[in-house]
């Protein structure tokens, strides 16, 4: 009856998957199984795999073992286990609310983490990364989530029909908006767009040009969360840039596209240029004809615009953190710290197409060509910023700046209105008495390059 008992159970945590409470060690287990949960997303999990077997290899004897898996609804499966106490010792999936879980002190600060070398380098983990790339989950001097991957917002073209046409890359607005004009007697679309998915896709363009518009002092406003920081004529003008690129330009049907459909268009040749993140030749591999030659563009510099063009709207991605309630917490932090590595960072650009956010840590030869003229961006860049409110008010992004973005990008609405729903709904979301809103620390404009 009880060997019954117990082939039932392990049946029963086998079809629950995942969401099932993990069970605790027997008494005398000298094997400590580190759990990692990894969003299974465009850059899949094979190469994660791989490297947690090769830290298992590494550690055989310690009485350690990482065991990694992942989903494209990590997410989902991750919050029930998160309220109960039961999460993954160590999760890379930035789409769970990690601002309110920061505010709840569910999440350890990487604190000693970045005191300690890392494998390739002796230095500090912490002093190890490229500017910027610690900024966005950062509160009170703590660094609660940190990036696995060097994320940029970057325009995209295919060098081979550019050629035939005889385009070059616009290097200033008014020369986006003319090779639009070119573009489009050609009888090609000029701009794909993931419409369906705005708040995401749309939204990055929309704070490339507030900067390109506005400088850092428009970034800082938004920071700060200030009364009418989208209704401020910098940002209002860098949403009329945004909806006259769009009404004017934008594939058609765009609107009713996912990300990966609207991307599908891009490298088949029906448009000739997307905005988008630095994963997207990783995410389009399969699809993309071998004679599709990607380049990236900067968003280019707005004529009369207080920003510096040599900043990228970015910040990094891949976020990794530790749970307050995981298990094995030092060596979630150690696991983590063999991820982001300079050792690592070669086998993850040819893998898996990741620039590290290591500064200088990715050889220029161990990823493809595409992602050389990202690097070249990088090399030519002064640093980055980003903005919080995405993600700082996860309530206002579903439920107020989707449909703004939507509607300003269809020309439903005005600028104007587009930047007074936004900072309406802001008011409303501060009203929330359990609201917690961490401090910034505000972009120093003349470090960065901008004059005030």
């Amino acid at each position: 009856m009880n060997i019954f008992k117990r082939i039932v159970t392990i049946m029963v945590l086998s079809l629950v998957g995942c969401d099932a409470i993990r069970p605790l060690p027997s008494e005398g287990d000298a094997e400590r199984v580190v759990e990692v949960a990894v969003f299974e997303g465009g850059y899949g999990i094979g190469w994660h795999q791989k490297m947690a077997e090769r830290f298992n290899e590494e550690n055989r004897g310690r009485g350690v073992r990482i065991e990694l898996w992942g989903d494209p609804r990590t997410a989902n499966i991750i919050k029930p286990r998160l309220l109960r106490g039961d999460p993954p010792d160590l999760i890379l999936d930035e789409r769970l609310p990690l601002w309110l879980l920061i505010a709840r002190d569910k999440l350890t600060p990487f604190t000693e983490a970045l005191e300690q070398s890392t494998p390739g380098s002796e230095r500090p983990w912490g002093e190890l990364f490229a500017q910027g790339m610690l900024d966005m989950f950062r509160s009170d001097g703590e660094v609660y989530a940190l990036p696995a991957a060097y994320g940029a917002w970057t325009g995209w073209y295919d060098a081979a029909m550019f050629r035939e046409h005889g385009w070059e890359p616009p290097e200033s607005w008014e020369e986006l908006l003319d090779l639009c004009e070119k573009i489009q007697a050609a009888g090609i679309a000029p701009i794909a767009m993931q419409g369906k998915y705005a708040s995401f896709y749309a939204w990055n363009t929309y704070i490339s040009l507030v900067q390109r518009v506005g400088g850092l002092a428009a970034i800082n406003r938004i920071n700060g969360l200030e009364p009418v920081a989208f209704s401020h004529p910098d940002a209002v003008e860098a949403a009329r840039l945004l909806q006259d690129l769009a009404v004017r330009f934008m594939q058609r049907g765009a609107m009713a596209m996912t990300h990966t459909e609207s991307q599908l268009h891009f490298v088949q040749g029906n448009a000739a240029m997307i905005f988008c993140g630095i994963w997207l030749e990783n995410e389009m591999k399969d699809t993309t004809p071998p004679d599709f030659e990607m380049r990236a563009f900067t968003v280019p510099p707005v004529e009369g615009g207080k920003g510096n063009p040599r900043l990228f709207h970015g910040q990094g991605m891949e976020y990794l953190f530790v749970p307050s309630d995981a298990r094995y917490p030092e060596l979630a932090f150690e696991f983590a710290r063999f991820l982001v590595s300079p050792e690592a960072a070669a086998e993850m650009g040819e893998s898996i197409g990741v620039i590290s956010p290591l500064a200088g840590a990715t050889p220029r030869e161990s990823v493809t060509p595409a992602l050389q003229t990202v690097m070249d961006l990088i090399d030519a860049c002064d640093g980055i910023f980003n903005v919080r409110a995405r993600m700082l008010l996860p309530e206002w992004t579903v439920q107020v700046m989707h449909a703004a973005i939507s509607d300003l990008l269809r020309g439903k609405i005005t600028p104007e209105e587009f930047g007074r729903q936004l900072d309406d709904g802001i008011a409303v979301a501060l009203e929330d008495p359990d609201l917690i809103v961490p401090g910034f620390v505000p972009y120093d404009a003349a470090l960065l390059g901008e004059s005030e």
